[in-house]
């Protein structure tokens, strides 16, 4: 700190010891303490007002900002709404033509997911398909997610070895009917299989 420093607490304390000369201690206290008040008010008075430009900033343009990225979001939802609705509908109409075709060709349409998480139709022609099958997945130590009816075994030159189908392959449909239990896969396995010809 340089003398100019010193100078002025040096006159700063000078005046405070004549205004208590003057005043009194107490009145000079009360002095102070109103002046730390009045600065203290000014200081929250400045807080209000910017709190107020703040808000009105986020009245007058923040709100624009949040209506866009509120519209962004519910165009994205409407969009991922209708891709699921398409792919349902899809799905839909792919199961409804696997029925048809399987009642005019006379075949058995099973669809299987193999290990890579892909689709194989396989068009099963007689009876003997040539495959066991049971539950799949969601046990302690298999993997994780729903339990699936998946094909056990596949028969030594059985149809189903033909065709290409392999253990470990889940079934997702037949004749476009969704797998949903191992009861319900073997019923529906039967009742194809016994629409088509013996060999």
């Amino acid at each position: 700190m340089g003398a100019a420093c010193c100078s002025d607490a040096k006159q700063a304390v000078e005046t405070v010891t004549e205004d208590i000369d003057q005043h009194g201690i107490k009145a000079v206290i009360e002095d102070k303490a109103a002046e730390v008040a009045d600065a203290a008010k000014d200081a929250a008075q400045k807080v209000q007002e910017t709190a107020a430009q703040v808000a009105k900033d986020i009245d007058e343009k923040g709100i624009v900002v949040v209506a866009h990225d509120a519209t962004q979001s519910a165009e994205a939802s409407a969009v991922d709404a209708a891709k699921v609705a398409a792919k349902d509908a899809t799905e839909a109409a792919n199961a409804t033509m696997d029925a048809a075709v399987a009642a005019v060709t006379g075949v058995m349409i099973v669809e299987f997911v193999n290990e890579k998480g892909t689709i194989q139709k396989v068009d099963f022609k007689t009876k003997k398909i040539g495959i066991t099958f049971g539950l799949g997945g969601g046990g302690c130590c298999g993997p994780t997610g729903p339990a699936k009816v998946v094909v056990k075994s596949v028969g030594k030159a059985s149809q189903a070895e033909t065709l290409g189908v392999k253990s470990k392959w889940s079934i997702k449909a037949v004749n476009g009917v969704l797998v949903t239990g191992v009861q319900q896969a073997e019923k529906l396995l039967r009742e194809g299989a016994d629409k088509l010809s013996e060999a």
